[in-house]
C-alpha cells in the first residue's frame, strides 16, 4: 500500500468536512440593510431592524424583514437570541454569525440593487 495516495485522500476528505462547498447567495436591498445595521450595532431586536430598514427604504414592510431573517437563519448567517426577562416584543434579538460577518466585504455603503456573492 502506498502512503502518498492514502494521505492525499485523507487530506481531501478532511478539507471537505472542514470547509463545506461555498453557496451562492443573492441579497436584495432589504437584506443588505439588515446586514448593514447588524454590522453597525452587533445586536438588534426585530423592531430595531424594521426601523433601520424603513428609514432607508420606506416602501419596505415588516413581512419583508421577517422573511429575510428566516432566510438568513436558513443560511446560518444570523443567530437568534432569546431574552425571556424582557418585555414582549423585545424578547428576541439577532446577531451576525462568523459567516454573516464575512458579508461586510460585499455590502455597499448605500444599497441600491440586488447583489450576488459566494459564501
Amino acid at each position: 500500500m502506498k502512503i502518498r495516495p492514502l494521505l492525499s485522500r485523507i487530506r481531501s476528505t478532511i478539507k471537505r468536512r472542514l470547509r463545506p462547498e461555498p453557496i451562492e447567495i443573492e441579497l436584495d436591498v432589504v437584506e443588505q440593510l439588515i446586514v448593514q445595521h447588524l454590522l453597525l450595532v452587533e445586536q438588534a431586536s426585530f423592531d430595531e431592524l424594521v426601523d433601520a430598514v424603513l428609514v432607508s427604504r420606506p416602501t419596505a414592510n415588516q413581512q419583508q424583514v421577517r422573511l429575510s431573517l428566516i432566510r438568513f437563519e436558513s443560511f446560518r448567517l444570523i443567530n437568534r437570541i432569546i431574552h425571556p426577562e424582557l418585555e414582549s416584543g423585545m424578547q428576541m434579538s439577532f446577531t451576525l454569525t462568523a459567516d454573516g460577518q464575512r458579508l461586510k466585504a460585499v455590502i455597499p455603503a448605500v444599497p441600491r440593487s440586488r447583489i450576488q456573492t459566494w459564501l
